[in-house]
């Protein structure tokens, strides 16, 4: 063998190339030339994660550098602790206190012991013991009515409609109202409570209690406009009859009664004329009916 089979170099006299040093007679591995081309490299498994341990002391040890130019820290102070104890102390003092003086008898004890029930300030808000209570709104807004005759829906200046039915007499707005056609002498409204009872006042607005202004700012007076009425009668079921004249005013004109009645009857027995203007109508008009229950 004349030629080193690692390097090629020319051998000389000795058991290595003088060149590379491969021993004279050894063969060259050549395992990594056993695979083809074509065939990809199988990849090399990664070796396996060590085994998860517990993290030892000496894990934890900082170096003597940074342990050395630390400063102490010191130990925090149980500030919610004492405060907890110290309302603990502030708790069982109080109950203490209820245990030595308190009234253990119940939420009552302490109440009155007259039978007399605590005054109102508001009457109107007592309920009646003699049917719906003396609320006016209460006593109308529970009953229904019944009217001879209703005018047809109008529009105000506005252009809005504008209904005259007989709800418009329990609803307690004086702008609103019911009206009939012409003269309503000698006509009756029925009106039906909810239940029997004992009323102390009767009353009503007795015609259209609203102003409007024009296009022109000129005020329109529907209550001299349209008819009036002047004098009614309140009819109970029992028969009794109250008569009842009426003044030139908006506002509501009641009288004094004692009766206990399901049904009241109005009856209109003087009704004006209408007025004059631009305001004048001729209608009856009546715009509510007030009825006060005995507290």
């Amino acid at each position: 063998m004349r030629f080193c089979v690692s390097c090629g170099h020319e051998l000389g006299v000795g058991r290595f190339c003088t060149n590379c040093g491969h021993p004279i007679g050894q063969p060259i591995d050549q395992g990594w030339r056993t695979d083809t081309a074509e065939r990809p490299a199988v990849p090399v498994p990664p070796a396996p994660p060590p085994a998860p341990r517990y993290p030892l002391f000496a894990d934890e040890v900082e170096e003597p550098s940074a342990a050395a130019h630390r400063r102490p820290s010191r130990p925090s102070r149980p500030w919610g602790l004492w405060a907890a104890a110290a309302l603990a102390l502030v708790v069982a003092a109080g109950l203490g206190v209820w245990l030595l003086t308190g009234d253990d008898s119940g939420p009552d004890a302490r109440r009155p012991t007259s039978s007399q029930p605590p005054a109102s300030s508001d009457p109107a808000s007592s309920p009646s013991q003699d049917g719906p209570g003396h609320d006016p709104a209460r006593v109308t807004a529970e009953a229904s009515v019944e009217v001879p005759r209703t005018a047809p829906p109008g529009q105000d200046v506005s252009g809005n409609r504008v209904d005259y039915a007989g709800e418009n007499l329990l609803d307690g707005i004086p702008e609103t109202t019911w009206r009939m056609p012409g003269d309503g002498t000698g006509e009756e409204l029925v009106i039906t409570l909810a239940a029997e009872t004992r009323l102390r006042s009767v009353g009503l607005v007795n015609g259209y209690a609203k102003t409007a202004r024009d296009a022109e700012g000129r005020e329109l007076d529907w209550y001299h406009g349209n008819r009036r009425v002047t004098s009614v009668e309140w009819v109970f079921d029992d028969g009794t009859t109250i008569t009842q004249d009426l003044d030139d005013t908006t506002a509501v004109q009641s009288v004094d009664v004692d009766v206990t009645t399901t049904t009241v009857t109005l009856r209109l027995v003087a009704v004006s004329a209408p007025g004059s203007g631009r305001a004048a109508r001729d209608y009856t008009a009546i715009s509510d009916v007030s009825l006060v229950g005995a507290g």
